[in-house]
């Protein structure tokens, strides 16, 4: 096995001049930028007959763009003359917003410093990953490695699979994915051609300890390749914008895109608000320029990354302003702080550009490469039952390396091993605190027999204090879990079941065990355990519920009247002869 490194200044942004936004949301047609004609949102009510007469009527011909099925989203790509055309339509009152069909850029900087011979190396490369110990990605393995997540990867392609001269890359050969998609062929094979993606992915779930090269922040988490790039690193909105609905619509819990410009883009908005709303955590770099957070990363629906050098420092390349969110490490080829005789680059494994059949360990910078160990993170939290977007984001920025000058590094730097503490242990000190409270004022702590803090640890907080104790297992990994927490981690994270968030069990094990003195107490622990669980999820909740509709807080009011009824069934039972 070999090192051959390859140093790039790698970030999909462009530098195209800002744009402005006009009042009815028509991008301002003095805006110079490179585009494949116009997109045109239209009102819902516009029909395909609309769209004919509209055609005919402007002598243009449009593509109902796929992935916008609740809207109407045409692109009319020979469109040439955007200024004319824009000041000619935004009067026509069937359109909401028209605007460009931006080209998004990549543009790479080869580093000038000599190579090191190598054959000169044979031996895993994980000591050369200086960014996976400043995030703490091997103490997080303590409590989790990624499994049941999911993240969608919207890039140049991700290195997967084995299709015409394409090859998977060696140290993906244990990862997982997932519904990949090519919005540029519209096809499955979301192959990589630049070299880019699969070194994102890489840094997000890259095989590791299986005696390659390197190692990634989420291992057993899978991967969504989709590929809205080809391999100059251009696409355009359209696909971008495509991806992150599929992603949405397909089971992504985190999306990470390392990819952007400076000019904001009404049809991204409404994709990245799309996504937001179905719960997704959208991660974004924060850009190269050195000045303002480009789009996506400016959206307040998306979690702006900067990136900072081995010395936890702001790199000299990273955008910044008040935008952003976090920080990661994303490198500086143009230093080797820790003299270890290579720059101080991201190093994951990714293909050649020039030749896709061929990979090798490659260290790249750029707020690219920072973005995605803030989706690792991301994944490992969802890995432990945590798929609510708000305490996401909370978590991780609340458990970072605090760094001062939030316009430079948001919260701070992110932190994998305090993410997951905080998310086991103060998860579980909470909702046990909840419980025992509750349990003491109601039933009074001469009635604490074995069944009832069986009942009540195993429905409140699970186990959690185990992860002290053990490393991960089968055993830790479940029992560190609230039973209530049991669907997810059995059926997956797609979404958790109202009958295991509900007073309905408690309701089932009062009438099976109500004339069995020790399984009424169980039942008892069981009530007040679930209960102060409903509780605290009303208070802070962790997961999002499948098919309880996102409105008048409906999923609020459920943990409330359910937990209160759980609490209320325990005081009858306790007052039972």
């Amino acid at each position: 096995m070999t090192l051959k490194i390859i140093l790039i200044f790698s970030l999909i942004f462009s530098s195209f001049a800002s744009s402005q936004i006009f009042t009815r949301s028509f991008v301002n047609p003095n805006t110079k930028v490179e585009s494949d004609g116009l997109i045109i949102d239209f009102t819902d009510d516009f029909s395909n007959a609309d769209l004919e007469k509209f055609e005919a009527l402007y002598h243009i011909d449009g593509d109902i763009v796929k992935g916008f099925e609740s809207e109407k989203v045409v692109k009319f790509p020979k469109i040439k003359k955007l200024k004319q055309w824009i000041n000619r339509l935004k009067s026509f009152t069937g359109i909401e917003s028209i605007e460009p069909n931006y080209i998004l850029n990549a543009y790479d900087m080869k580093s000038t410093y000599p190579q090191p011979n190598p054959d000169s190396y044979s031996d895993p490369f994980y000591k050369y990953q200086w960014h996976m110990e400043m995030i703490g990605q091997n103490r997080a393995f303590k409590y989790t490695k990624g499994k049941g997540a999911i993240v969608a990867v919207i890039d140049t392609g991700v290195a997967f699979e084995n299709y015409k001269n394409y090859k998977r890359a060696r140290d993906l050969n244990q990862t997982k994915f997932i519904k990949p998609y090519n919005f540029i062929n519209n096809t499955v094979h979301a192959n990589d051609d630049q070299g880019h993606g699969t070194h994102v992915a890489g840094t997000i779930a890259q095989s590791t300890n299986n005696g390659l090269g390197v190692v990634g922040v989420a291992p057993e988490a899978t991967i969504m390749p989709l590929k809205v790039l080809d391999g100059s690193g251009r696409g355009s909105i359209t696909a971008i914008a495509r991806a992150i609905r599929y992603a949405a619509d397909n089971g992504a819990h985190v999306i990470n895109m390392s990819l952007g410009g400076p000019m904001p883009s009404i049809i991204l908005r409404k994709a990245c608000q799309y996504a937001k709303n179905k719960g997704v955590l959208l991660v974004c770099a924060a850009g190269n320029s050195s000045g303002s957070v480009g789009y996506p990363a400016k959206y307040p629906e998306c979690m702006a990354v900067s990136a900072v050098q081995i010395d936890e420092q702001i790199t000299f390349y990273s955008s910044r302003g008040k935008e952003l969110e976090i920080a990661a490490p994303g490198g500086n080829i143009r230093e080797d702080l820790n003299n270890d005789g290579y720059p101080d680059g991201i190093m994951q494994n990714t293909i050649h550009a020039d030749d896709p059949s061929k990979d090798d360990y490659m260290l790249f910078m750029g707020t690219s490469m920072a973005a995605p160990h803030v989706a690792g993170v991301a994944a490992l939290l969802v890995s432990k039952g945590i798929t609510d977007e708000p305490k996401l984001r909370s978590l991780l920025k609340k458990t970072v390396i605090k760094k001062g000058d939030k316009n430079l590094y948001g919260a701070g730097i992110v932190q994998a091993d305090k993410a997951l503490e905080a998310a086991v242990y103060e998860t579980g000190w909470s909702r046990l605190t909840i419980a025992a409270v509750s349990s003491a004022l109601f039933v009074g702590v001469s009635s604490f027999s074995f069944p009832y803090l069986l009942g009540l640890i195993l429905f409140s907080s699970g186990f959690f204090f185990i992860d002290y104790f053990s490393s991960i297992s089968l055993y830790s990994n479940l029992f560190v879990l609230p039973l209530s927490d049991w669907d997810q981690y059995f059926f997956g994270f797609g979404g958790a079941s109202i009958f295991f968030r509900s007073s309905a069990l408690v309701l089932l094990l009062s009438g099976l065990f109500y004339q069995v003195v020790w399984l009424r107490n169980l039942t008892k622990g069981v009530c007040f355990g679930l209960g102060s669980y409903l509780l605290y999820s009303f208070i802070n909740p962790s997961v999002n519920m499948l098919y309880m509709p996102d409105v008048f807080a409906i999923e609020s009011i459920w943990y409330l009247i359910n937990g209160l009824f759980c609490l209320f069934l325990g005081v009858l039972l306790q007052r039972a002869k």
